[in-house]
């Protein structure tokens, strides 16, 4: 993929960062001894995000010859490389991260009232606050919208919150909650809608952070509401909502997974091939060996299809407006070929591959859960075919 000198920078000013200032803490993260929250305000600031990332603004121009095109192209550019970027060094980090401020305060900013944007979202969005995003239910799974059990019920001017949440990210430590419930009751009932919740209001009440395979520096948890009451002022948008507002979330979700699927592979296929490039077995680099260079060469192609698939806003020159169908197969490609081509890399590494100093056996870690969070590879089947088969 050609690069201009400007998107070149870019890349490589993130990739120091990301090395020098959160590479190094990335071990501490991973055993719970460090949050990874600390070192997002920092980041915030050192990178200049708001300006750079357009954070809250739409890049304009239509991606042709002229300056404000390039600079919209280079927008989108640096808003996927940046992703990238902290998926390579610390997948966890970037989840957390992006649910704080995708999942929560893009939600907020995109639906919210202007009021609930000042309040909610610009605190999350300059890293002063932390958010999360609650839709996942205990006995939820799959079936998130037609199974969901928490309620919201109107009660004045007020509604009144009861019911659980799982597998949350950033539950635990977060400030502010985005709930998703069914309306029991009046305007919207049956519906699913959106509640902010600030931690201490009463009957909000958080579980610790789960033990998991991988994403271990990213605090995932449990939520629970009893009788919460929040102001009908903290309804997302000010009013009821239809059910689309949800699958939009998702959608948004699953854009982002294959974005960090793609920066684990990135990571996990350049220590493979230099390791092949350096180790030396009966005499040779075992990258002279041709069933090493066929992992590596597949390990290749799987890179460069998911490459097109992150980068094809950047590809086009203009946003790309993927269907569901197509986001669907492109979070699911890019799901199984991130764990495929980090388990090729630990095949490479052998030995040395299945120990933590050599990172592809955390990145595999972390590159499984990207196959179940934002809908398993069923449901992702499931949707494609239902949208290729809508008339």
């Amino acid at each position: 993929m050609e690069l201009t000198d400007a998107e070149r920078l870019l890349r490589d000013t993130f990739r120091t960062y990301f090395t020098r200032e959160i590479e190094p803490h990335v071990p501490a993260m991973e055993s719970g001894a460090m949050l990874p929250y600390p070192l997002m305000r920092p980041m915030h600031e050192a990178l200049g995000l708001d300006a750079l990332l357009g954070r809250g603004a739409k890049p304009r121009g239509d991606g042709g010859r002229d300056d404000a095109g390039r600079a919209a192209n280079t927008i989108r550019y640096a808003r996927t490389t940046f992703t990238v970027e902290m998926a390579r060094v610390s997948p966890s980090f970037a989840l957390s991260y992006g649910a704080s401020l995708s999942l929560f305060a893009g939600n907020v900013l995109g639906k919210g009232t202007p009021e609930q944007i000042e309040r909610f979202a610009r605190p999350v969005l300059h890293c002063e606050k932390i958010g999360c995003w609650a839709l996942t239910e205990p006995g939820g799974g799959s079936d998130a919208l037609g199974g969901m059990k928490t309620t919201a019920r109107r009660d004045g001017d007020h509604f009144v919150l009861n019911g659980s949440k799982t597998f949350i990210t950033n539950a635990p430590y977060a400030d502010v909650f985005l709930i998703l419930a069914r309306v029991e009751g009046g305007d919207g009932a049956g519906s699913i809608q959106s509640f902010v919740v600030e931690r201490g209001t009463p009957g909000l009440a958080t579980g610790p952070a789960m033990k998991k395979m991988g994403m271990r520096g990213s605090p995932t948890g449990e939520i629970f509401l009893d009788d919460v009451r929040v102001p009908a002022d903290h309804l997302l948008g000010g009013g009821v909502r239809e059910r689309g507002h949800v699958k939009a979330s998702l959608t948004s979700e699953r854009i982002g997974l294959a974005v960090l699927s793609y920066g684990i592979m990135e990571r996990c296929y350049e220590i493979a091939r230099g390791y092949a490039l350096r180790r030396r077995q009966f005499g040779r680099a075992i990258a002279e060996y041709q069933m090493i260079q066929s992992r590596l060469a597949r390990m290749y192609v799987a890179l460069s299809n998911c490459r097109r698939i992150v980068y094809a806003d950047y590809l086009a020159g203009r946003p790309s407006r993927e269907s569901v169908a197509d986001v669907c197969a492109g979070k699911l490609y890019c799901a199984e070929m991130g764990t495929f081509v980090a388990f090729e890399a630990i095949h490479i590494l052998a030995g040395n591959g299945y120990m933590e100093e050599y990172v592809v056996e955390r990145l595999a870690r972390d590159a499984k859960l990207l196959e179940l969070g934002g809908g398993t590879t069923e449901m992702q089947i499931l949707t494609i075919a239902r949208e290729l088969l809508r008339e």
